[in-house]
C-alpha cells in the first residue's frame, strides 16, 4: 500500500457514492419526467411524498450527506498524511472543492426546498442533484490522475490564513459552478423547447443557436466542461422529448421559467459572501506575508476579475433590472470566469511568474520574490 493510498481510497470510495446518488438522481428525474404522461402532478405541487420517485429523491439526498461525509474524511486523513490544511496542491484543493460542492448543494435543496417538490417540479431538481453529482466524480476521476506527492509547506503558506482563505474561495466557487449549471439548464431547456414546440413557443430554436454552438465551445475545457456543456445540453433534449408524450408537452416549462430567476438568485446568494471573503482575507494575508495588500499579481488579478463579474452582476439586478435570463446568461458566463481562474490560470503565459504557483508541485517557490521591495 502507497503512502497516500488511504487518502486515494478514500476518494475512491467518494466517487462510487456520489456516482451511484447521481444514477439514482437521474433514475428519479426520468419518473418525474414520466408522470406527466400519467396524468399526474404538476410543477410545483406539494404535500406527502409517497410514489417511487419520492423514495428514490430521499435516496439521492441521502447519498449526497454520505458523499460528503466520505470526502470530509479524505480530507481529513490527507491532513494527517501532510499535516498542514489539504489545500497546497490541485490534488488536495479540488477535492476539497467537492467537498464544499456536495456541501452547498445540500445547503441549497434546504433552503429552496427541492427535495419537497413534485411532478416534473421535483424531476427538475433530481435532474440537477444528478448532474452535480456525476460532475463530482468527472473532476475527482481527474483528480486521481495528479501527482499525489505532498511536500512541507513554505514559509508563506504557514498561515491562519491559509486554511479559512482558501476554504472560502472554494465554497465560493463551486456554489457558482453549480449557480451557472443552474443556469445552463434553464438555457439548454428552453432551446429544446423551441425545436420541440415550436409553433406554440415563442422563442423558436434558429434564434437561439448560440445554445448549441456555447454547448461545443464548453466542451474544450476538458473532461467538466464535456459534462456540463454538451452532456447536460443532450440530458435536456433527452427529457425535453420524454416530456411531448405528456398531454401538456413542455408546459411545465412555463412554471420554470417563472421560478428560474429566484433560484439562480438564491444560489448567489449563498454563494457570493464566501468568494468576497476569499479575496479579503486574500489581501490580510498578503499583508502579513509580503507587506502589501495588493500586488497586481496575474492570480489576485484573474481573481479579482471573477469578483466583479458577480458584482456586475448584482449591480445590473438592482439598478438596471437585468432579471431573468439576462441575469442568468451573467450567471453562466461568471461559472466560466471563475473556472479560468481556478483551473485554467496554470496555463496561461501570466502565470509562470505568478506567486501563487504554490499548486504546481514542479515548481520550487523562491521565498526570496515574496519579500517586499525595498524603497
Amino acid at each position: 500500500m502507497s503512502e497516500f493510498s488511504s487518502y486515494r481510497d478514500l476518494l475512491r470510495l467518494t466517487m462510487w457514492i456520489a456516482g451511484t446518488t447521481g444514477g439514482v438522481a437521474l433514475l428519479a428525474s426520468l419518473i418525474g419526467f414520466l408522470e406527466p404522461i400519467w396524468g399526474r402532478r404538476s410543477f410545483n405541487e406539494k404535500g406527502p411524498l409517497s410514489n417511487p420517485a419520492a423514495g428514490l429523491t430521499r435516496i439521492s439526498v441521502l447519498g449526497c450527506v454520505v458523499a460528503l461525509l466520505a470526502s470530509a474524511c479524505a480530507m481529513a486523513v490527507r491532513y494527517m498524511e501532510v499535516r498542514h490544511w489539504p489545500a497546497q496542491s490541485m490534488y488536495e484543493v479540488v477535492p476539497l472543492g467537492v467537498t464544499a460542492g456536495f456541501l452547498s448543494t445540500l445547503v441549497l435543496f434546504q433552503v429552496l426546498g427541492l427535495h419537497r417538490l413534485k411532478g416534473t417540479g421535483r424531476a427538475f431538481s433530481n435532474l440537477f442533484m444528478g448532474l452535480i453529482m456525476l460532475g463530482g466524480v468527472s473532476i475527482l476521476a481527474w483528480v486521481l490522475r495528479l501527482d499525489p506527492t505532498g511536500r512541507a509547506l513554505p514559509p508563506a503558506l504557514q498561515s491562519y490564513w491559509f486554511s479559512t482563505h482558501i476554504t472560502a474561495y472554494m465554497f465560493g466557487y463551486f456554489t457558482f459552478f453549480i449557480a451557472a449549471l443552474a443556469a445552463w439548464l434553464h438555457f439548454s431547456f428552453r432551446f429544446w423547447r423551441g425545436v420541440f414546440q415550436p409553433g406554440e413557443y415563442g422563442k423558436p430554436w434558429r434564434a437561439q443557436v448560440w445554445i448549441p454552438g456555447l454547448a461545443v465551445g464548453l466542451g474544450l475545457f476538458g473532461a467538466p466542461g464535456m459534462l456540463l456543456g454538451p452532456g447536460v445540453f443532450l440530458t435536456a433534449g433527452a427529457f425535453s422529448a420524454l416530456s411531448q408524450a405528456g398531454k401538456g408537452k413542455m408546459a411545465w416549462f412555463d412554471t420554470w421559467e417563472e421560478g428560474a430567476d429566484r433560484f439562480t438568485w438564491l444560489i448567489f446568494v449563498v454563494g457570493f459572501p464566501f468568494l468576497t471573503a476569499g479575496l479579503v482575507q486574500g489581501g490580510l494575508w498578503a499583508q502579513d506575508a509580503w507587506a502589501i495588500y495588493w500586488g497586481w499579481d496575474s492570480k489576485e488579478v484573474s481573481a479579482l476579475i471573477s469578483w466583479l463579474f458577480y458584482l456586475v452582476y448584482l449591480h445590473l439586478r438592482y439598478v438596471a433590472g437585468w432579471r431573468g435570463e439576462k441575469g442568468m446568461f451573467l450567471l453562466l458566463m461568471g461559472g466560466v470566469s471563475v473556472y479560468i481562474t481556478f483551473q485554467l490560470f496554470g496555463l496561461l503565459p501570466a502565470s509562470q511568474s505568478s506567486l501563487h504557483r504554490y499548486t504546481d508541485m514542479e515548481v520550487v517557490p523562491a521565498e526570496g520574490m515574496m519579500e517586499p521591495k525595498a524603497p
